[in-house]
């Protein structure tokens, strides 16, 4: 298993289950993966309390479960949510994202909140073998370890 495999998964924005920290307890929720420029992102709608919940603790983690391959079991990815308020950046996300004009008028909505995930560590399950593959996305180094 190379890292590049499940690079090359979130390219297709996959549903992803978004774990954020209330306090002492954790809050999941649905949301699309976004994977551009090499770089995970997600969005939200100004008002939603995820957004609070990432201003006090910006550690996340989020899951998938790529039904659709039989090479994938799990994926589980690490970090930061960074927001994002860069203009340029903004609109490009927003030229990346197909569904963008059914939630906002412009990249400079102040209802669109951009996200940035800085990924510390991507876990992938194998299915049948069921071995654990953890990148380490900021040291490059992998390591195998059986369930």
């Amino acid at each position: 298993m190379k890292i590049e495999t499940v690079i090359d998964y979130f390219k297709s924005q996959p549903l992803m289950y978004l774990a954020t920290v209330d306090g002492n307890q954790p809050k999941v929720r649905p949301m699309a993966l976004i994977y551009h420029n090499d770089t995970c992102w997600f969005v939200s709608i100004a008002g939603r309390k995820k957004i609070k919940e990432i201003e006090t603790n910006d550690n996340v983690e989020f899951a998938i479960n790529p039904q659709d391959r039989a090479d994938l079991s799990t994926i589980r990815g690490a970090g930061r949510a960074i927001l994002i308020d860069d203009q340029e950046i903004r609109q490009d996300l927003a030229n990346a994202i197909p569904w963008f004009d059914g939630y906002w008028e412009s990249s400079e909505d102040s209802r669109f909140f951009l996200y940035k995930i800085d990924l510390e560590q991507v876990s992938v399950q194998i299915p049948v073998k069921r071995d654990i593959y953890i990148f380490n996305i900021k040291t490059g180094k992998t390591e195998v370890r059986p369930e």
